[in-house]
């Protein structure tokens, strides 16, 4: 009996290749037309024919209910629109929209996606055990081993100045060219959890006055999304240099934090209160200075922690 050849190879390791299906699929799905070549359009068109199969067999199976969809809104040039939204407890917030960076050919992929065609895991490629996550960088064919590898780490560096407590594998990875097959590392994005966004000003007040409650968010938390039985403190894992990339990442980028055009953009950011302005300024001083500066001092001074 014949068989039909499934998931053909099209020339491209595994994880490529399912990262140009899927987004040829969307496009074809969004714009009723694609170009690429004859194999990749048997493919795709396998793949939708099951989708509007399923479709048709489930079409009567659904409820119908209202959902509110929340869309960034961006203004005659594309730029982002900032603007005060309010929470169920009748408090606001300021929202902030970055501008989309995809474009018609440029489908962003992202690194859950990756990682779920790689390791079978029941969180979907969001699970974010660090050593899963390096796993999947190493055995990944999607781009250059060594240079994802470096940016993960720098990523993880940057990350942990501004106290951003929620990078998981959904909110960075690649853009990947349809026509051209090129793969860029996209724009990391989606940082709205750095430096306490939800802390009122009266609060911030209150913690500035405290000496101890200002030390707590600079080294006690907020930790890191990243696990290793427990979610990892960037303070204590910079500071260990047990892991030879991240002491590298750390070496390449703390020379590279101008703090007096950190405190520049902070005060021309418009919107937020001076209070707020000051206790940023003040944590990321103090982040600077007591996690990232001494590590660096230490890693400068032994240069065998950079070698492997």
């Amino acid at each position: 009996m014949n068989k039909l050849a499934v998931n053909r190879k099209l020339g491209r390791p595994t994880d490529q290749r399912l990262a140009i299906l899927r987004n040829q699929t969307t496009d074809l799905i969004l714009h009723n037309q694609i170009e690429t070549t004859e194999a990749r359009a048997k493919e795709v068109k396998s793949i939708v024919d099951s989708i509007i199969a399923l479709a048709i067999k489930e079409k009567d199976n659904f409820e119908e209910v209202d959902v509110k969809v929340v869309k960034a809104k961006l203004d005659s040039k594309g730029n982002k629109v900032t603007e005060k939204v309010t929470s169920k407890n009748g408090k606001e917030y300021l929202v902030v929209a970055c501008k989309d960076f995809t474009e018609p050919n440029k489908i962003f992929y992202d690194f859950a996606s990756l990682k779920n065609s790689i390791i079978n895991s029941s969180k979907l490629g969001f699970g974010t055990e660090l050593d899963e996550v390096l796993d999947v960088i190493l055995e990944q064919n999607l781009y250059d081993k060594v240079k994802l590898k470096e940016f993960f780490w720098q990523m993880f560096i940057v990350d942990s100045f501004v106290g951003n407590f929620d990078r998981h594998n959904g909110n960075w990875g690649f853009l990947v060219d349809n026509k051209t097959n090129q793969v860029l590392i996209a724009p990391i994005f989606d940082c709205a959890s750095c430096l306490y966004p939800k802390i009122d000003d009266e609060n911030i007040k209150n913690i500035l006055d405290n000496e101890k409650e200002l030390e707590k968010r600079v080294f006690t938390f907020p930790n890191s999304a990243l696990k290793k039985t427990f979610k990892l403190s960037p303070y204590f894992y910079i500071n260990s240099f047990e892991n030879v990339d991240c002491n590298r990442a750390l070496f390449e980028i703390f020379p590279r934090i101008d703090m007096k055009k950190v405190d520049e953009i902070i005060d021309n950011t418009p919107y937020i209160s001076d209070v707020r302005k000051n206790f940023y300024k003040i944590i990321l001083s103090k982040r600077y200075e007591m996690i990232l500066k001494p590590a660096y001092e230490l890693l400068r001074k032994n240069k065998f922690l950079l070698e492997i």
